[in-house]
C-alpha cells in the first residue's frame, strides 16, 4: 500500500490557510454590525469572542465567510454550523492532491453538504470547481439550495436531494443521462455512533495531550451521528468506490478520531486498495485527519505548498 504522509509544521495550519493569522476581531467587529453584537468588550477596548456560544459561532462564521470570500451564508436552525478554518484546510488539501493532475476543469463531489453548503461554495468561489452537493435533510437542502441561489452560483453548483440515505453514490448516478466523471468527492461524517448508549459522551482525546476544544457543538443528531458513526459511514464510502472506480478520480473523506484512521487503512488494505494517502488538519486546539484513496494509475500526492 502507498501511503503518503503530508510533511510541514505539525501543530499548524495548511500554509496557504488565510486564518493561519488570527483575525482582528477588534476591526471585524466595527465592520460587520451583526457579530459586533454577539461580541463581548474587555477592559482594554478589545473584542472578545465567546466560542461555546452557538449564537456567537454562527455570526462568526457568517462574517468570516463574507470578509475573506465574499460569501454570504445562512445556516438552518439547529444544523451544524461549520469551522472556517479547519474546512479551509480540508480544501487546500484537495488542491495539493489534484495539483500534480494539471487539470483545467475540476467537478466534485460534496457527500452530506449540509445547510451551509460550506465546501461546495468554497470550491465554486475560491477555485471555479463545478460541485455536485449530496444532501438528505429537507431542511438542509432548502437552505443550502438559498445559499447557491444567494451568491449567484447555481451555474457550477448543484444541491441534489438524496432519496435514499442508505447510498452514496448511487441514486443520483443513476439518474444521470450522460455519465460523468468527478475529481474527487469530499465527506464530513457523522462523528457518532448512533448505535451507542450515549452517543455524545464519549471522550476521544487524551487531555494531557491535547486540551479541549474551544468550540461548542453544533448540528442536529441527523447531522452527526448514524449507525457505526464515521467508521461505518467511511466504509459505506470505500464499498460504493469498488463499484465507481472510474467515477470519480480521488475519495476522501475526512475523520474525527485518530484511531479510526488505521481502521479505515485496514478496511482498505483488505479490499486491495492500494493507492492511498492520509493527512492531518490542525486548527487550534482541534485535530482532524483525513484519508484519500484511488483507482487511478498516479500515485496520490500531497503536492508541495508554500507560505
Amino acid at each position: 500500500m502507498v501511503r503518503n504522509k503530508q510533511i510541514g509544521n505539525k501543530f499548524g495550519m495548511h500554509p496557504r490557510n488565510v486564518l493561519g493569522l488570527p483575525p482582528d476581531y477588534t476591526k471585524l467587529a466595527i465592520k460587520y454590525k451583526d457579530f459586533r453584537q454577539v461580541c463581548g468588550l474587555e477592559l482594554n477596548g478589545k473584542v472578545s469572542v465567546n466560542f461555546r456560544n452557538e449564537k456567537t459561532l454562527r455570526e462568526l462564521t457568517k462574517m468570516l465567510l463574507k470578509e475573506y470570500f465574499d460569501l454570504s451564508v445562512e445556516f438552518a436552525p439547529g444544523s451544524l454550523v461549520p469551522t472556517l478554518a479547519l474546512r479551509l484546510n480540508y480544501i487546500l488539501w484537495l488542491e495539493d492532491l489534484l495539483e500534480p493532475l494539471k487539470l483545467d476543469d475540476v467537478k466534485g463531489i460534496d457527500i452530506g453538504c449540509g445547510s451551509s453548503c460550506i465546501y461546495s461554495l468554497l470550491g465554486a468561489k475560491k477555485n471555479n470547481w463545478h460541485m455536485l452537493a449530496l444532501e438528505s435533510k429537507p431542511q438542509n437542502i432548502e437552505f443550502a439550495r438559498e445559499n447557491v441561489k444567494r451568491n449567484h452560483l447555481e451555474a457550477v453548483i448543484e444541491v441534489y436531494a438524496q432519496p435514499d440515505k442508505s447510498s452514496i453514490f448511487k441514486s443520483y448516478f443513476e439518474k444521470e443521462s450522460v455519465e460523468q466523471q468527478y475529481d474527487f468527492c469530499l465527506c464530513n461524517p457523522p462523528f457518532f455512533d448512533s448505535n451507542s448508549p450515549n452517543p455524545f459522551g464519549s471522550n476521544t482525546r487524551n487531555p494531557e495531550r491535547r486540551p479541549a476544544p474551544n468550540n461548542a457543538r453544533t448540528g442536529s443528531a441527523e447531522e452527526l451521528t448514524c449507525a457505526g458513526g464515521e467508521v461505518q459511514f467511511v466504509q459505506r464510502i470505500i464499498d460504493e468506490s469498488l463499484d465507481n472506480k472510474l467515477r470519480v478520480r480521488i475519495f476522501t473523506s475526512m475523520l474525527g478520531v485518530k484511531a479510526n484512521v488505521p481502521r479505515i487503512l485496514d478496511y482498505l488494505k483488505e479490499r486491495q486498495v492500494v493507492n492511498v494517502s492520509t493527512t492531518e488538519f490542525h486548527q487550534g486546539h482541534t485535530t482532524r485527519w483525513a484519508v484519500a484513496w484511488s483507482f487511478d494509475a498516479q500515485p496520490l500526492s500531497q503536492g508541495k505548498s508554500s507560505n
